[in-house]
């Protein structure tokens, strides 16, 4: 009996030891996603990238014969303070050998995980992360946005707009943006390319997250009957109010919403009631079809998992991960951030449509490989009809004018 009380607790013992083992050998991926407040459907589609992802590199046998064990943290609005504490948590407390943020804020972010050497991957899509960078290029090293800034994607949002087949009744836009230093980029972009192309911009409201009554505005916008109404708000039951309270009485506009439509929730909500919907995504996986064979294969591999099509960021936080990846499979050592860094930003990576590759600024350029993608909302799916840069219609999907406007 003695001998075997002995045998199972030295049993337990290599039990436990083996699991301490494997914890150990364990390679932790930071993960601080917004996971409450506005932006928490966007949150939800980089975690769906992401896990994605980490759960690919799992199965197949995982890094360096190591398992990614990922670590979330809730950015929730990314007051300076919080994106702060993230990076001392993840990277200071917990020391993860990279992290994954999807849209991590407007600079605090490159200063917060700056501080630390693991690889860093955004999409904040913002001049003011970028500018932070530039401060400091050695310092920030490991720093590497997934997409173009907003001033650029402003641009080519116009550059959509403008190459539409359709014939606007006049040349007035109304533009109505969150508060924030993303719908603040944009905006201005958007107003500077109207002025230029000898457009009025009657109407620019800068609104606070949780506008839900859009009466005052929407009478101003009925008074003026804009051609072009462009809405900026990162966040689903904004941008579904507007567009009903809109729908009482529409005007005769083309009603854009950029970045706002891809929060997985307006279209889920909205589903056949956002047709005619335009919108786009930096960095994005068009859809319904991919581009490349091995494109659909990731796209149908997606949609297998989730039961939708990938919206904000999703793929664009998986080809993260899969770069990171890539690079440390290459180097040899995950605990090398340096060389890790200097693999990424020199070699790049060849994903599922072509080749990534980072600019000075550690920017995912839009353009090449890996364009924007522009959509309209058509039988209640996102259809991808044009991308930029270069603008050019995509497959054989077509422009519908929206129901709303009568000829």
């Amino acid at each position: 009996m003695k001998k075997a009380l002995t045998l199972l607790l030295i049993l337990v013992c290599c039990l436990f030891a083996a699991q301490s083992t494997l914890a150990q050998d364990a390679i932790k991926v930071g993960v601080p996603l917004a996971m409450t407040g506005p932006y928490t459907d966007t949150g939800d589609n980089y975690w769906k990238g992401i896990k994605m992802a980490i759960d690919e590199i799992n199965t197949n046998g995982g890094l360096l014969g190591k398992k990614l064990e990922p670590v979330r943290f809730d950015t929730q609005e990314f007051a300076p303070e919080r994106v702060m504490q993230g990076a001392e948590y993840l990277c200071g407390k917990l020391k993860v050998d990279s992290v994954h943020a999807g849209w991590a804020g407007w600079g605090q972010d490159v200063r917060a995980y700056g501080k630390y050497t693991a690889p860093f991957f955004a999409d904040d899509g913002s001049q003011a992360a970028v500018d932070v960078f530039k401060q400091d290029t050695k310092k920030y090293k490991n720093i590497f946005q997934l997409t173009d800034t907003g001033i650029n994607q402003g641009q080519s949002m116009f550059n959509v707009l403008m190459a539409l087949p359709y014939e606007y009744p006049n040349k007035k836009a109304a533009i109505i943006t969150a508060d924030d230093a993303w719908g603040t980029e944009v905006g201005e972009t958007l107003k500077e390319n109207f002025k230029a192309k000898g457009w009025k911009v009657p109407l620019h409201e800068v609104v606070p997250y949780g506008t839900n009554q859009w009466g005052p505005i929407l009478t101003k916008i009925r008074k003026t009957k804009p051609a072009i109404i462009h809405v900026e708000i990162v966040s689903a039951q904004e941008v579904i109010t507007f567009f009903r309270q809109f729908m009482k009485k529409p005007t005769n506009s083309i009603l854009s919403y950029g970045y706002s439509l891809v929060p997985r929730e307006v279209v889920g909500t909205m589903g056949k009631e956002a047709d005619g919907l335009i919108g786009e995504v930096p960095t994005a996986m068009p859809t319904p079809k991919a581009p490349t064979p091995e494109a659909q294969a990731w796209l149908d591999k997606f949609q297998g998992i989730w039961k939708h099509l990938p919206q904000a960021g999703s793929w664009a936080a998986y080809s993260g991960v899969k770069a990171w990846a890539t690079a440390v499979e290459a180097v040899g050592d995950e605990k090398n951030h340096d060389a890790i860094s200097d693999y990424i930003a020199t070699k790049g990576y060849k994903g599922e449509t072509g080749w990534w590759k980072w600019d000075a600024d550690h920017v995912m350029r839009a353009g090449g490989d890996v364009p924007i993608a522009h959509y309209q909302v058509q039988d209640g799916q996102m259809i991808a009809i044009f991308t930029d840069p270069p603008t050019k219609p995509y497959k054989d999907y077509k422009f519908q004018v929206p129901r709303w406007i009568k000829k």
